[in-house]
């Protein structure tokens, strides 16, 4: 499950990094790229303390 989640994450992150690339600059763009950074820590963090 963790794994599907730092998928998720990785996947949402790409999103908004291509919206970030292609110059669209709104907030949903800048605040998805940044969640799903924190997505992704998390679950990278989980996986080491287990």
């Amino acid at each position: 499950m963790n794994e599907l989640i730092k998928n998720i994450g990785l996947g949402l992150f790409v999103n908004g990094s291509f919206a970030l690339l292609n110059g669209v600059f709104t907030i949903q763009s800048f605040l998805i790229t940044t969640l799903s950074v924190g997505i992704m820590w998390i679950c990278i963090k989980l996986e080491k303390k287990e």
